[in-house]
């Protein structure tokens, strides 16, 4: 799924999981977009998880970028980055990871505590500058 128009979030320091809103769907096997951002697995197995983020922040921070399944954040889709104010910045990764029928998935980012380097701002978000897509590759 992806974000067909730009968005803009506002983010204070230490806000954590701000889900990025997306509103359209990719060729979906295994896998139903529910229309609110959420990619919902309809089959168990291992899936290739790959998400990417645009963002543009307004002042300097550290994002975390990640995903989340039913609420509780899959580790091993954690991207963190320092950016720089009002510059675009891209975060990407691609992990395999087993999913369970039922599982909810969203893209979300969290801004840094100010002990870590977080700051308050907007966060600005090109159009098809988020995406979230899901294959299974195995049971």
């Amino acid at each position: 799924m992806y974000r067909s128009g730009p968005q803009m979030v506002e983010i204070g320091v230490g806000i954590e999981g701000t889900v990025l809103a997306m509103d359209a769907p990719l060729q979906l096997q295994h896998v139903a977009f529910s229309g609110n951002s959420t990619l919902s697995v309809q089959c168990s197995g291992t899936y290739e998880l790959t998400f990417f983020g645009n963002f543009e922040f307004s002042v300097d921070t550290r994002l975390t970028f990640y995903v989340k399944a039913n609420g509780t954040t899959l580790p091993e889709t954690v991207v963190f980055k320092d950016v720089t104010g009002n510059e675009l910045d891209s975060f990407e990764r691609t992990v395999l990871v087993h999913l369970c029928a039922q599982t909810n998935l969203v893209a979300v980012v969290d801004n840094a505590t100010t002990a870590n380097g977080g700051n308050s701002g907007t966060l600005r978000i090109p159009a098809n500058g988020v995406h979230l897509q899901i294959v299974r590759v195995g049971p």
